[in-house]
């Protein structure tokens, strides 16, 4: 498949799922050209190309989504598809199953208020793509991967939440999961809508914990440490449930990925270990 008018505006670059899209993109020789989402810069849409608005904001940069209707506006105004990262704190806690794409019981926080206000915004566009991610991390910036190795540094015996479930998502499969659709949605006009995706397996804060002190254990010395478990212990401070990536995989394929196998690639670049 021959994608070469393909062209993606990367407003976020500067965030972690920007950055490993920025990557991706160019191992795969795609065009693209990034932009902080602070910027305010009026760009000229390549005529001959096929081009993409893909708003990449980070749940721990809060000031990012004040930036977005600008360039939902800019989208708008040059005819451009749309694709937003949203995230699935849009919902509630549950337990029992992954929240699916058209349902509406949507949390009582002012977080979920924001995103769902966003989400209408990005709707207005006919050519719209929003991809809801469970609890993303990358140790780039003060996800709750990054904040529970902090922990892990500083208490010899840290006190873990076991008992609340979500998805750890690593940000560099959540830019894989966009280029895939990016790819698809440029051939064809029928697959625009919302659709969720999570990492595979939801675990506890303990969980989580236990396989990122296995993973930074090769690399520094964190013998001492001793996890323990205790009730409404350390939880993520920004706490996203899981979803159902079922439409995901019909209409693109896309497959669950396992987050064990992302936390070890993050972990590595973490400590530069692969260079």
């Amino acid at each position: 498949m021959s994608i070469s008018r393909f062209y993606t505006y990367i407003i976020g670059a500067n965030r972690p799922v920007g950055h490993f899209l920025s990557r991706a993109l160019a191992a795969q020789d795609l065009m693209y050209k990034g932009f902080g989402l602070e910027s305010r810069e009026r760009m000229k849409v390549l005529a001959a190309g096929k081009p993409f608005f893909v708003l990449v904001p980070s749940l721990f940069h809060p000031d990012d989504y004040a930036h977005l209707p600008f360039w939902l506006e800019q989208a708008a105004e040059e005819d451009v598809p749309v694709v937003l990262l949203s995230s699935l704190a849009v919902f509630p806690p549950r337990a029992d199953k992954g929240w699916a794409e058209q349902e509406e019981t949507f949390a009582n926080t002012a977080l979920a208020e924001d995103l769902l206000a966003i989400e209408a915004l990005t709707r207005q566009n006919r050519r719209h793509l929003i991809l809801r991610i469970g609890q993303g991390f990358s140790l780039m910036t003060q996800d709750f991967a990054n904040q529970l190795l902090t922990l892990i540094r500083e208490q010899a015996q840290p006190a873990l939440d076991m008992q609340r479930k979500f998805s750890p998502t690593p940000a560099d499969d959540v830019a894989d999961v966009i280029i895939a659709m990016l790819k698809q949605a440029s051939c064809t006009d029928d697959l625009w809508g919302t659709y969720h995706f999570c990492g595979v397996e939801p675990v506890s804060s303990y969980a989580f914990a236990e396989a990122l002190l296995a993973e930074a254990g090769q690399y520094e010395d964190l013998g001492a440490v001793k996890l323990t478990s205790q009730e409404g212990g350390v939880m993520p401070a920004i706490w996203v449930p899981s979803g159902d990536d079922t439409r995901l995989f019909y209409t693109f394929g896309i497959k669950p990925k396992a987050w064990r196998k992302g936390l070890s690639r993050l972990v590595r670049r973490y400590y530069r270990a692969d260079a």
